[in-house]
């Protein structure tokens, strides 16, 4: 009796634990390059139920002649902890020079792979670690660094961060600024086809958690590329790739199955009680 229990309890926390998720992409809606985190129930690794002493249940019941397995048991759910969706968000356009949109529809697909991949941006933390982003709201700071919302510095193709001096200048589709007539570097753009490696940290920043060798690279630097460079649109940014609709939805459904999970308690609660009060008399 008391396995029902526990399976019921680990789905009432596994449907607590999506609606969290799903409630921090409905609060993140609005986020200029937020990526929405995708969920999955899993069941608990099953328990093999296999007839003991050679041909007997172990409780004195025969086991059936040449099928020693009785079958398999689940214990439960649980949440796999949430990835990620990379889909490109609608582009907004804002006509600000520090805006700027990352477009992952103009990447060919790799012929070998048959995969589309993923554009980055790259910042540095205080402590000069990179970090990624897909939010391109940027800022200039007080001593003419482009920054993001955070104040961390958007870093240029040597991987430093990038003066600009003013707003006035202007960001070309390979990534390349000038201002006055004069450049002022190029964004370092990255490409990954394992966006899936990325871990999510901070204020819309990732942080590559997969193989340090096959980490975002260059976009330039990429062969089947072709150095098309198409890859960055000023005066836009990347919305939200979040569905309000469909994530109102999940939401839904997922309350119903936590409210389903609570029945199965209640019921074995009051089968319980009945035993305790009824049967434990006589």
């Amino acid at each position: 009796m008391f396995r029902g229990l526990y399976t019921a309890t680990s789905g009432m926390m596994a449907h607590n634990r999506k609606q969290q998720i799903l409630t921090n992409n409905l609060e993140n809606a609005s986020t200029p390059g937020f990526k929405q985190d995708q969920t999955a129930l899993r069941a608990f690794p099953a328990q093999l139920l296999r007839a003991a002493n050679g041909g007997s249940s172990g409780n004195g019941a025969a086991a059936l002649p040449g099928h020693p397995y009785i079958g398999t048991l689940h214990t439960g759910v649980y949440v796999q902890e949430g990835t990620p969706s990379f889909i490109p968000g609608p582009l907004k356009q804002t006509g600000n020079t520090t805006d700027l949109a990352l477009l992952d529809e103009s990447l060919p697909v790799n012929p070998e792979t048959q995969e589309k991949g993923t554009l980055l941006f790259a910042v540095a933390l205080d402590d000069n670690q990179i970090r990624y982003t897909r939010n391109g709201q940027f800022a200039m700071s007080e001593d003419g660094l482009l920054t993001t919302s955070e104040g961390h510095p958007v870093l240029d193709q040597n991987l430093q961060p990038i003066q600009v001096q003013s707003n006035e200048f202007t960001v070309s589709a390979d990534g390349e600024l000038s201002s006055d007539g004069q450049g002022n570097g190029r964004l370092w753009i990255g490409y990954t086809e394992q966006p899936e490696q990325m871990v999510k940290e901070g204020h819309g920043l990732l942080r590559w958690a997969g193989n340090p060798e096959d980490g975002p690279q260059a976009a330039e630097d990429v062969e089947f590329l072709n150095n098309a460079g198409n890859w960055v649109k000023q005066g836009f940014i990347e919305q939200s790739n979040v569905d309000i609709t469909q994530t109102m939805t999940e939401m839904i459904t997922t309350y119903r199955g936590f409210e389903s999970n609570q029945k199965v308690i209640q019921a074995y609660d009051r089968s319980m009680e009945k035993t305790v009060n009824e049967i434990g008399r006589v």
